[in-house]
Parts: structure tokens; C-alpha cells; sequence
């Protein structure tokens, strides 16, 4: 049976194909995200999904290696990653609060055992809804806003009512992977995917 690797450790990531049904191993790609850039941010998020998947791909033979990157950009231009101080994540919320954000999220997949591989980006609009100060504190407070690219994550219910409307890929913006892009190159592997 041909090994399928997600090359990150996202909780959200794992869950959506955990979905599918299908047997994963998980297999983090550890990259220094920040020295590959590009003008075009769609691009960018696409080169750091395929320099994860070609890691994982140099170290093991025969098999399947799935990953992504996702970030946020503030409408002004500001692009937010994951915060490194409660100050900075109740910055980025101030920021975001009634305001659009743009999310990136580049998408690569290898077959090894096949000799193909697929690699695009997708962008989803998000339009927040106006955050009192008192409601950014609490929420600051009580979920790990550190590992959240813009310091919230729409996937729990909290942060789902955080968000006013949406257009793009509702999958790339709540797990941080596109299945409009996965499922199909499952499918070309030979990989069927059901409900549990």
C-alpha cells in the first residue's frame, strides 16, 4: 500500500483528511518559511506548500506527500502570520476587527510512486465583524492565539462567529487545505476516499 504523508503537524489539516477516510502518516516539514518570498503572494504560499512536500519527498521512496501553507493578508497590504506576543495577536485583532482579510493558501502534492505531482494556490476574502475590546481580551485569553496565522482560527465555533461573510475556498480558509484541489489527485493516485 502506498504511504500517505501529510507534511504538517495542523491539527485542522489532519482533521480534514482524517474526513476522507483515508490512512495518513504525519510527517512535519520543518522549513524556514520566511526566507522564501515573492511579490505575488499567491505564488509565495504555492513555493512554500512545494518546498515542504519536496523535503519529505528527498527523505522517503514510494509515496504520497500532501501539504499546504496558509497565511493571512490584512486589506491593507499587512501580512499576518502567527503572532509572537498576546500584544501583537490583540494588534492583529484590533486590525481585523470589521475589516477583510485576504487568505493564501498554497497546495502541493507528490506521487512518488507514480511520477506526478500538482501545485496551486487559492484565495479566499474573509469579512470580519467588529470586535468590541472587552470581547478581544477574552478571547485573547483563553485560546492559543499564537499558533493562528492573524491570530484567530475561524475552525472552532468562537471563530467561526468571528466572521461576517466569506468568498473562496471554504476548506483552504477553515482547515488550511483546499480538498477542490486534494480529492481530485487522490482520485489520480488511485486513492478512494469515503465517510466513516
Amino acid at each position: 500500500m502506498t504511504r500517505i504523508i501529510l507534511a504538517s503537524q495542523s491539527e485542522a489539516r489532519k482533521n480534514i483528511i482524517s474526513a476522507l477516510n483515508i490512512p495518513f502518516e504525519i510527517m512535519p516539514a520543518e522549513i524556514d518559511e520566511k526566507a522564501i518570498r515573492d511579490n505575488n503572494l499567491a505564488t509565495r504560499a504555492e513555493k512554500i506548500a512545494i518546498a515542504k512536500a519536496e523535503k519529505i519527498s528527498k527523505e522517503t521512496t514510494n509515496t504520497i506527500i500532501i501539504s499546504a501553507d496558509t497565511f493571512c493578508v490584512h486589506k491593507n497590504g499587512e501580512i499576518l502570520e502567527k503572532p509572537e506576543t498576546l500584544e501583537e495577536a490583540k494588534v492583529m485583532l484590533q486590525l481585523q476587527s470589521g475589516s477583510m482579510d485576504y487568505v493564501y493558501t498554497g497546495f502541493s502534492y507528490i506521487d512518488n510512486q507514480k511520477g506526478f505531482r500538482y501545485s496551486s494556490s487559492t484565495l479566499t476574502k474573509i469579512y470580519l465583524r467588529s470586535f468590541s475590546e472587552e470581547e478581544i481580551d477574552i478571547y485573547i485569553k483563553n485560546m492559543p492565539v499564537l499558533t493562528w496565522s492573524g491570530a484567530f482560527y475561524p475552525g472552532l465555533p468562537y471563530g467561526t462567529a468571528m466572521i461576517s461573510k466569506v468568498e473562496g475556498s471554504l476548506s483552504a480558509f477553515l482547515y488550511g487545505l483546499p480538498t477542490e484541489m486534494l480529492i481530485p489527485q487522490l482520485k489520480k493516485s488511485g486513492i478512494g476516499i469515503s465517510v466513516k
